[in-house]
């Protein structure tokens, strides 16, 4: 059987970095993960090159490429391609998520917001954290507006909001749990289990949910001590839905 010949680019050591053009798709340039890759630098060289189309556009390296101009390097060494159309913003990003997929370095903040300029639903999300990242971790808020979505379908950029009501619904009585509350009591962990409820258990029932979040501000109120165990937590709320229950088929 033959080999099916792969695409292959260009090695260039000495690429200028004058004319090489950022990306606006990328995320956001983290000044500190640039001052570290210049300490690895110094200390070890140039052991991985950056990617570029055979326009000078950056597909990946940005942070590589500021920490060589803290550096006061002319050049930088490239691996150059010839087939991503870069003009074009949703092929770019695609080739940059790709690429960088595995990169721990990239947060759920990273790719929410990166997505956010090209895809209405991310858009969203990353607006609403924008308007409550007091209140709201970053990790419990994509919960909130995709459910619990894989999260490699997450980090293609390939998520939809489930229920843009319910989301709203749901990260208002939350935030205002917390806003009366505080953290130390509405904490980030337990939040999780609550939404993972909210669209696992109640099936995104409104009326189940008026009454979890009672049975939450009571439980703050008092001091319960099932706040401070997600194990204790859970089953706590799972009792309490399913009382729920019992009294909406009693009343029915």
């Amino acid at each position: 059987m033959n080999n099916r010949e792969i695409k292959r680019g260009e090695f260039n050591q000495y690429y200028p970095i004058s004319e090489l053009k950022l990306a606006s798709v990328n995320r956001d340039i983290f000044q500190q993960h640039a001052e570290n890759f210049k300490n690895k630098l110094n200390n070890f060289g140039w052991m991985l090159p950056i990617v570029i189309t055979n326009k000078g556009n950056v597909i990946e390296g940005h942070h590589r490429i500021e920490s060589a101009r803290l550096l006061k390097q002319k050049t930088i060494p490239a691996y150059i391609v010839s087939w991503v159309d870069t003009d074009n913003d949703k092929e770019h990003l695609d080739y940059i998520i790709n690429i960088n997929n595995g990169n721990k370095a990239w947060t759920t903040l990273d790719y929410l917001k990166t997505f956010a300029k090209h895809n209405e639903h991310y858009k969203l999300a990353f607006d609403a954290l924008e308007k409550n990242s007091n209140n709201i971790t970053v990790g419990n808020l994509v919960h909130i507006y995709f459910g619990y979505a894989n999260r490699e379908k997450f980090k293609n950029g390939n998520c939809v909001i489930k229920d843009l009501e319910f989301a709203e619904y749901l990260l208002s009585k939350i935030t205002t749990l917390v806003k009366q509350h505080g953290k130390k009591k509405i904490a980030a962990y337990c939040i999780r289990e609550f939404i993972n409820l909210a669209y696992k258990k109640t099936k995104m029932n409104r009326n189940a949910m008026n009454y979890l979040f009672d049975v939450y501000d009571d439980m703050a109120t008092n001091n319960h001590l099932s706040l401070t165990s997600i194990s204790d937590f859970r089953t706590y709320m799972e009792k309490q839905y399913n009382t729920f229950k019992m009294l909406s088929r009693a009343n029915s």
